[in-house]
C-alpha cells in the first residue's frame, strides 16, 4: 500500500484533562460521601459505588492519555499501558459501527450525538479505535485501501457509516488530513 504514510495518532489532550478533571470531581463527592455522610448501610453502598466507578473512568482516562497509534504500510499499533498490533495482511474482519445517543429538542441541521468504533480483528485478538483519536478518518482511509487491497468484504453497515463519514468503501476517496480530530 504504497499511499499509506506512516502516522502517529493520540488522543486530545483538552478531552482527556477535561475527563481528569471529571475525575477529581467524582472522587471528591464519593469520598466526602464516605467521610462527611450519614453513617448508615445504604449511604456508604452508594458512595462506594460512586469511588468505585470514578476510579474506573480515572483509570480509563489515564489509559486515553498514554495511547499512541501508529500506522504504516504494514501494520496498526496501539500502545497503552501494553503493546498490540496486527499486520494488514492477517485482518480478516473489519467493522465501523455507530453508537449514538439520543438528543433532546434536536435542531434539524443538527447532527446526532455519538461516536463511531472502528474493530480491526484477527484470529489471536481486535483491535478497536474510536472517532475521538485524532486521524481516525485517515485510519478509516486506510483501512479501506487495505480491504480493496486485499479483497477483503465490508458489511453493508461498515459500508454505509463509511459513506457517511465522507468517505468511499471501494477505495476511491481523497486521502484525508491526518492531523483531523475525530470525525
Amino acid at each position: 500500500m504504497p499511499q499509506i504514510t506512516p502516522q502517529s495518532f493520540k488522543y486530545p489532550l483538552f478531552d482527556v484533562y477535561l475527563d481528569y478533571l471529571k475525575t477529581a470531581f467524582g472522587l471528591s463527592i464519593g469520598l466526602g460521601g464516605l467521610v462527611y455522610g450519614l453513617n448508615n448501610t445504604f449511604s456508604q453502598i452508594c458512595f462506594s459505588a460512586i469511588l468505585i466507578i470514578f476510579i474506573i473512568f480515572g483509570f480509563h482516562s489515564l489509559r486515553r492519555h498514554r495511547t499512541r497509534v501508529t500506522l504504516d504500510n504494514q501494520q496498526i499499533e496501539i500502545t497503552d499501558f501494553k503493546q498490540r498490533k496486527i499486520l494488514f495482511k492477517d485482518i480478516q474482519n473489519i467493522e465501523l459501527r455507530y453508537y449514538g445517543r439520543p438528543v433532546k429538542d434536536k435542531d434539524n441541521d443538527q447532527k446526532p450525538k455519538g461516536v463511531l468504533h472502528l474493530v480491526l480483528k484477527n484470529e489471536e485478538q481486535k483491535l478497536t479505535f474510536d472517532s475521538n483519536l485524532y486521524g481516525f478518518k485517515y485510519l478509516v482511509w486506510a483501512t479501506i485501501l487495505f480491504a480493496k487491497e486485499y479483497n477483503l468484504p465490508l458489511d453493508p453497515s461498515t459500508i454505509g457509516n463509511m459513506l457517511d463519514i465522507g468517505l468511499d468503501p471501494e477505495g476511491s476517496s481523497e486521502m484525508p488530513d491526518p492531523k483531523m480530530s475525530g470525525i
